[in-house]
């Protein structure tokens, strides 16, 4: 795509990677008990621009959709959150990834099967946007792990746009987002490896870190550790429900906690997206306070709201400065 095609706005936020079309059973219906089925999207780093769109940042999407309805699903639905899909490329003759997710009210477990291979997104690369001028207008880059799992042009493509984000002085962020049904973990590894110089902010669930990357530590020995190890200023560490203390941030040498929210689980899927949005959103501010907290508290509504997106209102940021959750408002 050429860089002259047309004038490039200023973003607070730019991303990239897969996002999926969500089939569900109705309800808490089983997957092989559902004769009908509700149809919603879903993929991480538009999670994460929805919400961060949602909360009044300039934010930009770059993928590759099929031409037809089902792309035109995901676009609409990314366009209503406010997110520039400008850079999104059509791909003719082309499929859209599936994503079936079958809720898990205990004691069942929630599940996600994929159809994705072979995906219009599975083939990005990097003729797909010019890269340098899109970088250059962003304040933030923000990768995932899931995408270089995708195939070799997505794991050069994440490479690629890391290393010149970094060259260009803005801040990446790359959330390790590690799934056993697309890579083994020595894969997930060697990328971050890669990708480690160039980052700024590591997001990993605790599990991860001691199951994917081989750590030991818990909480903040952890986070220090997973710094240490690979020279990142900025290390979140998501961890399980009930643990004390809760989520983390280690900025630069300093803890911050996110607080707990008492939090009615609904849908499981779209919440640790919401935490990297919520962070992503105080450090625009270069407040870390801020977006830790905030993380915590939008990872909570995400829990508590039906579908990956988090629908993040207006009021529910006011909610949240007020600390005023959990209520009944009228």
């Amino acid at each position: 795509m050429p860089d002259d095609i047309a004038p490039i706005p200023q973003y607070d936020f730019l991303t990239l990677g897969e996002t999926l079309l969500r089939i569900s059973p109705p309800g808490m219906q089983r997957l092989d008990q559902a004769r009908l089925m509700e149809v919603g999207i879903g993929g991480s780093e538009l999670n994460v621009a929805c919400v961060l769109a949602r909360l009044g940042r300039r934010t930009a999407w770059v993928s590759r959709l099929p031409e037809g309805p089902l792309g035109r699903i995901v676009e609409g639905e990314a366009r209503r959150h406010g997110v520039d899909t400008h850079f999104v490329r059509w791909i003719a003759d082309a499929r859209l990834g599936l994503m079936f997710f079958e809720p898990g009210p205990a004691p069942r477990n929630a599940r996600v099967i994929y159809d994705r291979k072979n995906s219009a997104a599975s083939g990005m690369g990097f003729e797909d946007a010019p890269w340098d001028a899109l970088i250059a207008h962003s304040a933030r880059v923000h990768l995932s792990g899931i995408t270089p799992a995708l195939g070799p042009s997505c794991r050069a493509l994440v490479a690629r746009v890391a290393q010149l984000a970094a060259t260009a002085g803005k801040p990446v962020s790359y959330d390790l987002n590690y799934r056993a049904t697309l890579q083994e973990p020595a894969e997930a590894r060697a990328m971050l490896a890669t990708i480690a110089p160039h980052t700024e902010l590591f997001i990993v669930a605790e599990r991860d870190a001691q199951g994917v990357l081989g750590f030991e530590a818990a909480a903040e020995p952890l986070a220090e550790a997973v710094a240490a190890r690979y020279g990142m200023p900025l290390v979140a560490l998501t961890r399980p429900p009930g643990s004390e203390p809760g989520d983390l941030l280690l900025a630069r040498g300093q803890l911050h906690y996110a607080p707990r929210y008492p939090v009615e689980i609904v849908d499981r899927i779209g919440a640790g997206d919401s935490f990297v949005a919520g962070l992503i959103h105080g450090l625009l501010d270069n407040d870390p306070e801020l977006g830790v907290r905030l993380g915590s508290y939008a990872a909570g509504i995400a829990l508590a709201t039906p579908g990956d997106i988090n629908h993040f209102a207006p009021e529910d940021l006011a909610a949240f400065h007020a600390d005023l959750t959990g209520k009944l408002l009228r």
